[in-house]
């Protein structure tokens, strides 16, 4: 990271480039990220561009201050330009995008500031705890830990007397200063996949696509963490949780209902978009004359399931640059499913929680929709009816956040199945 002192204007230029290879589920995604940050003298945001390559994805961003708490976002991803005018209350010191400099934070001390993450369109507030000199194996030099605390998600840092990043632990992955040298002479074995750090032991399940009942013990969940649904019956037991999910199956028949109850689950957001002709036009091609809404779906998971890579891809997950992509990863074909549903006004929405595969249960993303009563589909797992291993924790691709504040704390006990 360059840190220079402006002397045109005053204040300050924060420039950070950053490379990454990301192995996740045998794939390994290269990611380049180039911000640049402009801060007026009291360092709160005058500025900030963000420029974003994967492999098949791009995203460019500039959030500037216009005046006292009204700012000028600018998104350009794929398919679509973004352009809006936003109102944030109390001063940014920073954007999400870029390190922050370290060598400023007072021994002993708290500091607490709040950035602006354009991904999620959120304010969230940060806090940095300098708890003073600790030494750190494998560095010679002197050694400071930093508590750090991202919306409830928490973190270690250690930094050199300047300040400079030595080892990071956050989001339940560790960041250690190597030698370039010796960074790149490490053989690819040596990779772990973020898949599997971020997995939940369990016990096996035989056949638990075939299953229609599970019931599980959570340890280590919070009541605000999870929630009831239509098929998820939820019971708190001291610091546990009893969860019963049963595979719903829907006896066709035509939809039928109003509207005006079904609202938000109809409306674009800044993840569902499908006010686009190309979109129509590729919904309208696949499902022609059909009216029945499971075969509706069935048609639909089918043309995804054709027409769409599912590997994992680093994105924001939306309708639109999916569709233009052709691939993606959960959340992503989970956006165009419902993007597909909602332009045709079948009620719909994201699912974020877990799902159980080979001893484990890993994050997900999947659909639920009504057809004259609510089912959950898996279009990236490819079940028409989503097996019972499915257990919902949040709803909507806008709380994709959340998921990082359960990393490292739960624990799960299957119960029962059938």
């Amino acid at each position: 990271m360059k840190v220079q002192e402006l002397r045109e204007g005053g204040g300050y230029l924060l420039e950070n480039d950053t490379h990454l290879n990301l192995p996740v589920l045998g794939y390994v995604e290269p990611i380049d990220l180039h911000t640049k940050i402009k801060l007026f003298d009291d360092y709160s945001l005058k500025k900030a561009f963000l420029n974003l390559h994967s492999k098949n994805y791009f995203l460019k961003g500039e959030l500037k201050k216009i005046k006292n708490n009204l700012y000028l976002l600018r998104l350009e991803t794929p398919l679509q330009k973004l352009e809006k005018s936003l109102s944030i209350k109390g001063e940014l010191i920073n954007s999400l995008f870029l390190p922050i400099s370290f060598n400023f934070l007072p021994l002993k001390k708290k500091v607490t500031f709040y950035v602006y993450d354009p991904f999620l369109e959120k304010k969230m507030k940060i806090t940095l705890f300098n708890k003073g000199r600790k030494a750190m194996k494998n560095f010679k030099e002197k050694t400071y830990l930093i508590e750090m605390d991202v919306e409830g998600v928490k973190g270690k840092l250690y930094v050199d007397s300047q300040g400079r990043l030595l080892y990071e632990e956050f989001l339940g992955f560790k960041f250690i200063k190597e030698e370039p040298h010796l960074l790149f002479s490490k053989k690819e074995s040596s990779r772990i996949d973020i898949a599997q750090i971020l997995a939940i032991e369990t016990e096996k399940l035989p056949e638990p696509e075939k299953l229609h009942y599970l019931k599980v013990k959570i340890r280590g969940i919070k009541k605000e963490w999870i929630r009831e649904d239509f098929n998820q019956k939820v019971s708190f037991q001291e610091k546990e949780a009893i969860v019963e999910i049963t595979k719903k199956t829907p006896v066709q028949k035509n939809i039928t209902f109003s509207p005006s109850n079904f609202q938000k689950y109809l409306k674009e957001d800044k993840f569902i978009r499908f006010n686009n002709s190309l979109l129509k036009k590729t919904v309208s091609s696949i499902i022609k004359d059909e009216k029945d809404p499971l075969k509706i779906l069935e048609k639909l998971s089918s043309w995804i399931n054709k027409n769409i890579k599912k590997i994992p891809t680093f994105s924001i997950p939306n309708t639109l640059d999916t569709l233009k992509m052709r691939q993606g990863d959960c959340a992503e074909i989970s956006a165009l499913l419902v993007g597909f549903l909602r332009c045709l006004g079948i009620p719909s929405y994201v699912n974020i929680g877990l799902v159980y595969r080979e001893g484990r249960f890993l994050y997900h993303a999947w659909v639920s929709l009504y057809v004259g009563e609510w089912i959950d589909t898996d279009p990236a797992l490819n079940q028409l009816i989503a097996d019972p291993t499915h257990i919902k924790l949040f709803q909507g691709l806008e709380n994709q956040w959340e998921i990082f504040k359960l990393l490292n704390n739960l624990k799960i006990d299957i119960v029962e199945y059938r």
